[in-house]
């Protein structure tokens, strides 16, 4: 399994090649795909903001329905925290979603597919780029 981050999301919503091609190729090679009940809020929220209220929500729910959505847990929660601790300590500071993301993602040892910079400095996570 493997754990798509909210800019892989956002762009296959918009029809990215890069996007689309990526996740192709992760469900031939792992047996599933999650994401988080972060980036569902962020996804969620971009949609009930936008223009197109009715179809974006379609599109996320959609997108959300071929997913493990993984829950923010006790033990996500006490990973999020230590993570928050460790950046604050070496002053590489990340968003706070960011944060809660990376935490679910280490505490269910889980890569995290994303193009994000942000995530490279955060230790006992493995990123995948796209």
């Amino acid at each position: 399994m493997v754990v798509l981050d909210t800019d892989i999301l956002v762009s296959l919503l918009k029809g990215d090649a890069d996007a689309i091609e990526k996740i192709g190729t992760l469900r031939e090679q792992q047996s599933s795909l999650a994401t988080t009940i972060v980036t569902a809020y962020e996804l969620l929220k971009g949609a009930h903001l936008s223009s197109k209220v009715d179809e974006n929500l379609g599109k996320v729910r959609g997108s959300l329905s071929s997913l493990l959505v993984l829950d923010f847990s006790f033990g996500a929660a006490e990973e999020a925290t230590k993570i928050y601790k460790e950046l604050r300590e070496r002053g590489k500071m990340i968003g706070e979603f960011d944060v809660l993301i990376a935490g679910i993602a280490r505490f269910y040892e889980e890569a995290l597919v994303t193009r994000d910079a942000g995530y490279t400095s955060i230790r006992g996570v493995k990123i995948i780029k796209w």
